[in-house]
């Protein structure tokens, strides 16, 4: 007896496409549809996807998830008011900018365009700056087009292609290169007594954790 036969061929086609697009397990599947996933997994024989792809996409979403789950306790940028943007900028400095007196001035570098537009973010709210004093260097390859990258950035941290100096090109060698690299960009503000208020906050902070 074909079991298939006891659910409509709609509600059948509809669990194969979201087998096939969602990549759910038969358990999955089952707990959604309250149907016996050995019954849904005869009517995905011949699909494509085989059991490894699952599994790795299960993990995927079960990581994702994880990753997103405390994401509540993150306030919206425009909740973040001066003192907040002050004391975030310092501990992401602390962590990624050049320290004083090896650069008298901040200078921040990273090749993820979110982490560099969010530290200049909270930096422009933290401080009343001055355009004039900014400066950007991209550290590009060779297979760049350094123009294309400069416009880019430009737009992305809202500043004139003008501030951008010469960058520094270099030759990509042999191993796995990421997908998309945009290049390194090392973002400078030429005011050492902010570069100082931001270590001394992110010093006095990391104090705060030791015992007397």
């Amino acid at each position: 007896m074909n079991m298939a036969k006891r659910y409509k061929e709609n509600q059948i086609n509809e669990i194969k496409e979201i087998r096939k697009k969602e990549k759910l397990s038969f358990k999955e599947l089952e707990r959604r549809y309250k149907i016996p996933g050995s019954t849904i997994k005869n009517w995905c024989k011949g699909t494509v996807g085989t059991k490894w792809d699952y599994l790795i996409l299960n993990n995927e979403r079960r990581r994702k998830e994880i990753r997103e789950s405390e994401n509540t306790c993150i306030p919206l940028s425009y909740e973040i008011g001066k003192e907040q943007s002050k004391f975030l900028a310092s501990l992401l400095y602390g962590c990624e900018g050049s320290k004083y007196p090896a650069q008298k001035g901040v200078a921040f570098a990273n090749s993820d365009p979110g982490l560099i537009i969010t530290f200049l973010s909270l930096l422009r709210k933290a401080f009343d700056l001055d355009m004039k004093k900014f400066s950007v260097h991209l550290q590009i390859h060779n297979t760049h087009n350094f123009d294309e990258l400069k416009k880019y950035w430009s737009n992305l941290l809202n500043l004139p292609e003008e501030c951008f100096i010469k960058p520094t090109v270099t030759t990509p060698k042999g191993g796995k290169h990421r997908e998309v690299y945009l290049g390194t960009c090392t973002l400078r503000y030429y005011d050492y007594r902010i570069q100082l208020k931001l270590l001394g906050i992110f010093e006095a902070f990391l104090r705060s954790f030791v015992p007397n």
